[in-house]
């Protein structure tokens, strides 16, 4: 699983440890669980720290790229019906995160100047939430 620090945490007084700290600063939303364990050095306790992290609200899991287009896809499939199908194709090609963010922005920004203009601002702000 991958981790990302959370934008809009909780408010909470917080006063990390080095430890925590560590953990935490590793959670860049690219590395996995295994990958922060590791490159913190703090071995077993990392997980612990890492759950902590994720009780608090202090990070989130990331979801996948196949994930996140299974959702964009569902949006645009309720919004534009048929008219989705060349876009979801696009979609649907992308293996990364960052490719699908790229190419969601450019749908997002075709819809709005061709079909719905609505539908295309409502899907550039699920993108923008999705992937920040």
């Amino acid at each position: 699983m991958v981790f990302r620090r959370n934008p809009n945490p909780p408010p909470q007084d917080w006063h990390p440890t080095p430890e925590e700290w560590r953990v935490y600063t590793l959670c860049d939303g690219r590395r996995t669980e295994e990958e922060v364990v590791r490159e913190s050095g703090l071995g077993e306790e990392a997980y612990r720290l890492l759950a902590g992290l994720l009780k608090k609200g202090l990070i989130l899991p990331v979801e996948s790229p196949k994930e996140l287009c299974q959702r964009l896809s569902d949006f645009l499939k309720a919004r534009l019906g048929e008219r989705a199908t060349p876009f979801l194709k696009s979609l649907q090609g992308c293996e990364t995160r960052e490719a699908l963010e790229e190419v969601a922005l450019k749908v997002a920004v075709r819809v709005k100047l061709t079909l719905d203009k609505r539908a295309g601002e409502e899907l550039e702000r699920m993108v923008r939430e999705l992937f920040h």
